[in-house]
């Protein structure tokens, strides 16, 4: 039996019912990533809009399609990286388009030992500006707020990017334990796993060389997404790896959520105090040191000057 060869890049692409924007994203990345050893894996995570059709008949020789069905963002990307053969792993949702030699630009900046995650320059899907590149919250509420896209054409260190584009080196993925499988559906798992690339040692890279044009949804036309389950989530986030007096005053800037009380009693029955344990053992840096010196930070850092 012939094993197959690996590739160099991944390109995992999680979809649910997302019509004619799922082909446009393939299309993209099949356009803008040519002469490389790559694969795009389209996972199907229940689409019922027939979307996902087309890629049963390998109409390209670099697209798979493998069924996953129900399983939400953060284990629909696990599934997806579990099967890919790359030596990087890029995660993108399937509602983007993608500049050129955008996989060339990940390989330079993934290539530096101590950084975690890459993400890109975003723009939104209609328009070309304003471009953010990269993120980092506001407030104790958490709220996000991008950064301006510098004209420069190398990395930066960022406290945050968010999970529409995200690109890792497998071994550094696996290091940092995957995806968090804890979380609902959607929400907060990208930006939790970029504060553990943080606690674990690592630095989070944005880079303003590579734009992907994403579809800012108003609100979830092709899926329902529960508040309760967003609240869920947001609350597994800080009780994994804030400290007990950042989780009070994060929970008293966001009390008047009227979903706190039930999402925190369906913490208590989850398995977010066993992981956190786990996080403690293994982080190098402690959140007080993420807000002083990577969020409270004014702008990007080059690469060549991480903290």
């Amino acid at each position: 039996m012939t094993r197959k060869r690996p590739v160099a890049f991944s390109v995992i692409v999680p979809s649910l019912n997302e019509g004619a924007m799922l082909s446009m994203t393939v299309e993209s990345i099949l356009r803008q990533t040519k002469g490389l050893s790559y694969e795009i894996l389209v996972v199907d995570d229940g689409s019922t809009d027939g979307s996902t059709e087309r890629y049963k008949r390998r109409t390209h020789p670099n697209v798979r399609l493998i069924r996953g069905g129900g399983l939400g963002v953060a284990r629909a990307r696990n599934f997806g990286a579990r099967q890919a053969r790359g030596e990087f792993l890029v995660f993108i949702d399937a509602h983007c388009r993608v500049s050129p030699q955008w996989l060339e630009h990940f390989t330079e900046v993934l290539s530096f030992a101590e950084v975690g995650m890459a993400g890109p320059s975003f723009t939104k899907l209609e328009t070309p500006t304003p471009r953010g590149c990269g993120m980092r919250w506001a407030d104790e509420t958490l709220d996000l707020c991008w950064f301006e896209s510098p004209d420069e054409n190398d990395g930066y260190v960022v406290p945050l990017t968010t999970g529409a584009c995200q690109a890792f080196r497998r071994e550094t993925f696996e290091a940092l334990g995957s995806f968090d499988e804890g979380f609902t559906r959607w929400g907060y798992e990208d930006v939790e796993m970029c504060l553990r690339v943080w606690l674990l040692g690592y630095v989070v890279v944005a880079h303003p060389g590579i734009t992907v044009a994403h579809y800012f949804r108003e609100s979830r036309d092709n899926y329902e997404v529960d508040d309760l389950d967003v609240t869920y989530n947001f609350l597994r986030m800080i009780y994994l790896h804030f400290s007990a007096k950042r989780i009070q005053r994060t929970l008293e800037a966001v009390k008047q959520n009227p979903y706190i009380r039930a999402a925190q009693d369906r913490l208590v029955d989850s398995d977010v105090f066993n992981r956190r344990a786990q996080m403690l053992d293994r982080r190098l840096r402690d959140d007080e040191w993420f807000f002083q010196n990577v969020n409270g930070a004014v702008g990007h850092r080059t690469l060549t000057s991480t903290p």
